[in-house]
């Protein structure tokens, strides 16, 4: 899930926010199980169900969606290792309609595909609906979002591993949010003044990055924009995705926002990082997801 800078206040609940859990005829517990757990985490994308988990990090997710030790791959965005960084991912870059231009929200959703085999492994395909929440355009229907996911869950049924893929997430970005990718100099220069207002508002003390607001314009502007496609890099699009995680862990997050990425917004290497199951997974690669 993705979010952008300007991320305060709350507004109504649409209708759609509440989960919707399937109910299976003629199946085994774990395969509903299964399906409810992952339709519970998107469920909480849904805006303003992920409100919560933005102020008040891990404390607001409800026990048994994911394992204390989960870890997983979001491409193109990035490995995330442990609880708070995997629910982070999930529910603090949710969309907040405060956070961008066409103060855009995820507003339902609905999981299209779904297949789970063995009680510890299963697959989905989700839509993420979105549209206007605020202001005169409230209501209007955005483009969705998809995302194809594998996941593997512990033997209480949360989510220990994950693998997962958003397709056109950079164009989405754009038609969906307004945030000027392929814009003018001059938005893409506001779009910096942003971040580093924002860093230097959030990251104090040992979380400070920068001396002053023109140390962070004239550095970051000499790194490339990039695009949301592209988004594991040491470029403004990774950054701005990690700025909104500020908010909830300033101390682990600031760093990647700065000067140096941070290890998060740093240029990977293609295709070790892409590549890493033994190293993320714990598993040689093609075990992880596999019914045995």
């Amino acid at each position: 899930m993705l979010a952008f800078p300007r991320f305060t206040g709350l507004s109504r609940p649409p209708s759609t926010a509440t989960p919707a859990f399937f109910t299976w005829k003629n199946c085994t517990n774990w395969k509903q199980r299964n399906f409810n757990t992952i339709s519970h985490i998107y469920g909480l994308t849904v805006y303003p169900n992920q409100v919560p988990i933005v102020l008040g990090g891990s404390k607001g997710v409800p026990p048994g969606l994911f394992s204390k030790d989960v870890a997983g791959r979001v491409d193109p965005v990035g490995d995330f290792k442990g609880f708070d960084d995997s629910i982070e991912y999930f529910f603090a870059l949710a969309p907040l309609p405060q956070g961008n231009p066409l103060q855009a929200a995820i507003t339902s959703y609905k999981i299209t595909e779904f297949s789970t085999q063995c009680k510890d492994v299963a697959a989905s395909v989700v839509h993420l609906y979105c549209s206007v929440v605020d202001g005169p355009d409230a209501g209007k229907v955005l483009p969705p979002l998809k995302q194809i996911a594998f996941w593997k869950f512990d033997d209480k049924g949360a989510v220990l591993r994950y693998d997962a893929i958003i397709p056109n997430l950079n164009a989405w970005v754009i038609l969906a949010t307004g945030v000027p990718v392929f814009g003018p100099t001059e938005a893409q220069l506001a779009s910096i003044q942003q971040i580093c207002f924002i860093t230097m508002s959030r990251c104090h003390g040992p979380n400070q990055q920068w001396d002053s607001m023109e140390q962070c314009v004239e550095t970051l502007s000499r790194k490339p924009y990039g695009n949301y496609d592209e988004a594991w890099g040491d470029n403004i699009a990774c950054r701005s995705i990690h700025l909104v995680l500020t908010q909830t862990r300033p101390d682990h997050h600031c760093p990647h926002v700065g000067p140096t990425g941070g290890g998060k917004c740093i240029d990977v290497n293609y295709p070790d990082d892409y590549f890493n199951d033994q190293e993320l997974f714990g598993d040689p690669v093609g075990e992880t997801f596999m019914c045995k």
